[in-house]
């Protein structure tokens, strides 16, 4: 006979703000569970039922990665309180619920939600701190120095969520379809309204594919506050728990020497907005089977007015390896340390590191560049194996408007002007073969041109915070061509693939894509909750371009929307938005 327990809670008064944030959590499992059935510590009364009525040390002890034992909970590869993994955190999940939030929704096979003696829930304060601390490590004690949950910053957001009724949370995206993909999520992470209003975090997730994967699409999104997100992936899991990664057992906070360099791993993708990294066909990230990925998240709470939220989201779309698939890799080249920038206007031209490596060729297929609020231009040149350095032959334009080799640009505003919040991105559907590295006493390969107008009346330097500088460049490459074009990344309809016009739209508006091959083609539109507003085409198309007239018969009201695009099985997807 199966044994069910249910979790009981009875309403008390944190004390003090003196608390330490397991105390705080300690309390509250404490005194609303404790002599009730519930799983915790070994009760004082030595029966077969799990309380919390044990040491802060006992119940620490019997919650911290500790394996579920609900068969559907084990099956998603959870722990009682899982560490920096909240959304994989059993006992988070039976205390909060959908109602509390979607992503921390129980199923009936996984018991009822735990409730106070009254059949209440525990106040979303009280909730949100318990999901605060296991994000930030879920540890028994910190350090004064160390990354920890906030209750002043918890309780100043949700006291103006209840005051005002604004949710500052951004709406979550449709998870991708089952089978074809999962959904991740950083955050939410919570910035002040003064002091400390700007921070950058490092966070460790964990996947366990079904099979030995290969990752053909990711899709950010993202708190237009951010700064930027990158996503790294460690060489392997031993690789994880390494003591040079920052974060090894908490958030890891960057600093000038404490980075989101350190540990054994290799840069995987990039956001400095919203966008969907859909890979040219034939090409795939390589991850292992169980992947750590490391997670960087730098945020800006810019309006400073309230309490901010900052939440990243991502969805992964994954198929089966297959030996024909050729690895997309990824370089993130900065220059660091030597980046000194005096009052007034000055340029600096820096080699890519990689040209004094070993020869080789890349075969590019997108590039951005980056610097922070002082620059004024940012452009990627050629030195060929001569190594002559041509500054009139553009490669990556920071305007987005000078094209090279067949690219062209996603982000950016095409007016001339170099955006450093949302830098553009170019593209090379059928990849840009690049040398790299030394020829003879020559070097070959990227070279980055960066002009800065510093107006503080102080010489800036080298800093991941926005009050320095940075010259950055990131771009993801083969190494070696592909065999045949690369389908979907088409360049031939003004280099857009997938695209939605206008964006935001006024009730009408147009899905365009390229197809270079007849193609079965399934398109709709969802909401922001995953709900189908409009299923739009599902038939098989030919070559060329084609666009779908949205909204036409039946109006769409105001908010944010999905535009799913399958071809012959691969899912593309596209933010837009209708505004009035």
């Amino acid at each position: 006979m199966k044994k069910f327990y249910t979790l009981v809670f009875m309403f008390v008064l944190f004390g003090a703000n003196a608390q330490t944030p397991f105390q705080r959590v300690y309390t509250t499992l404490n005194t609303k569970c404790r002599n009730s059935t519930c799983h915790s510590a070994t009760a004082i009364d030595a029966s077969a039922s799990l309380k919390f009525d044990g040491t802060q040390s006992q119940v620490h002890a019997a919650l911290f990665n500790v394996a579920a034992s609900n068969a559907s909970s084990v099956a998603k590869n959870e722990k009682l309180v899982k560490q920096q993994h909240p959304y994989f955190s059993f006992l988070l999940r039976k205390i909060a619920g959908a109602s509390f939030d979607t992503d921390l929704s129980i199923d009936a096979n996984e018991g009822a939600a735990m409730n106070d003696i009254s059949g209440q829930p525990l106040s979303k304060k009280e909730i949100e701190f318990i999901r605060q601390w296991i994000t930030f490590g879920a540890k028994l004690s910190y350090s004064g120095s160390e990354p920890q949950p906030n209750w002043g910053l918890v309780n100043q957001f949700y006291d103006s969520l209840a005051a005002n009724g604004i949710d500052r949370f951004i709406q979550k995206p449709p998870k991708p379809a089952a089978g074809e993909g999962i959904q991740l999520r950083m955050g939410p992470i919570f910035l002040p309204i003064t002091g400390e209003i700007e921070q950058e975090y490092l966070q460790q997730q964990e996947i366990n594919f079904p099979s030995l994967p290969e990752v053909t699409e990711i899709d950010g999104f993202m708190n237009q506050q951010s700064h930027h997100f990158l996503l790294f992936k460690f060489d392997d899991v031993a690789a994880a728990s390494n003591s040079n990664a920052a974060d090894v057992d908490n958030l890891g906070k960057v600093a000038l020497f404490n980075t989101s360099f350190d540990g054994d791993k290799s840069l995987t993708a990039s956001w400095q907005t919203d966008a969907n990294l859909v890979l040219p066909t034939g090409t795939a990230l390589f991850w292992d089977q169980k992947t750590i990925l490391d997670m960087n998240y730098h945020i800006k709470n810019f309006n400073a007015a309230f309490v901010l939220p900052c939440d990243f989201y991502f969805n992964i779309y994954y198929k089966t390896r297959s030996a024909a698939t050729i690895e997309m890799k990824s370089q993130l080249s900065q220059q660091t340390i030597s980046l000194v920038i005096p009052t007034g206007v000055q340029t600096e031209i820096f080699d890519d590191p990689v040209n004094n490596m070993q020869k080789e060729t890349r075969y590019l297929w997108m590039a951005a560049g980056h610097t922070h609020e002082w620059g004024t231009s940012f452009d990627l040149f050629l030195r060929d194996t001569l190594g002559n350095l041509n500054l009139d032959d553009t490669i990556y334009h920071g305007a987005g408007i000078e094209s090279y080799g067949n690219c062209y640009y996603e982000g950016g505003d095409g007016s001339g002007i170099w955006k450093w919040q949302h830098p553009p991105i170019a593209y090379w559907p059928e990849l840009l073969p690049i040398k790299f590295g030394k020829y003879g006493n020559k070097k070959a390969g990227l070279v980055s041109k960066a002009t800065y107008n510093n107006t503080t009346g102080s010489t800036l330097y080298f800093s991941t915070q926005t009050n320095g500088e940075m010259q950055l460049w990131y771009y993801m490459y083969t190494s070696e061509p592909l065999s045949t074009s690369t389908a979907i990344n088409d360049n031939s309809a003004k280099g857009i693939y997938f695209e939605i016009m206008p964006n935001p739209m006024n009730n009408n508006g147009k899905l365009i894509y390229t197809l270079t091959t007849t193609s079965n083609v399934e398109s709709c539109i969802m909401d922001v909750t995953g709900k189908l507003v409009a299923q739009m085409d599902n038939e098989k198309e030919v070559e060329g371009t084609h666009e779908i007239v949205i909204g036409n018969g039946e109006k769409l009201s105001s908010g944010i929307y999905f535009a799913r695009l399958s071809v012959n099985g691969i899912v593309y997807t596209k933010k837009f938005i209708v505004s009035e």
